[in-house]
């Protein structure tokens, strides 16, 4: 295994911890105390972190630190691909429904 194949396996598990609890990258960086640059650049496997940082995803993510090494280690197969796509769906519902209500409140 390569480490850009490894990088690229840290980003993905990153990436499905953070939309299956439903945060933002901007919120994943303002809790990780990074910027949402940096989240991006982890996601998507162009950029590695120091293994204080690692200690802290895997504290955010009520985790280990090896679970986020782990290829498929949040659900096997297709399934997360699935529920990614889903997570997405549903965060967008919401947020259409929350802004039609404030909406309604301000007036």
């Amino acid at each position: 295994m390569t480490v850009q194949e490894l990088n690229g396996i840290f980003g993905k598990n990153i990436k499905k911890h953070r939309i299956l609890k439903g945060w933002s990258q901007e919120y994943l960086a303002e809790k990780m105390g990074i910027s949402t640059n940096t989240i991006c650049e982890i996601e998507t496997g162009k950029k590695f972190v120091r293994a204080e940082t690692l200690i802290t995803f895997a504290s955010v993510f009520h985790t280990e630190v090896y679970e986020l090494f782990k290829p498929e280690s949040i659900l096997p197969g297709n399934t997360s691909g699935v529920l990614i796509k889903y997570s997405y769906d549903v965060i967008k519902a919401v947020e259409k429904m929350r802004n039609a209500y404030l909406g309604k409140i301000k007036q």
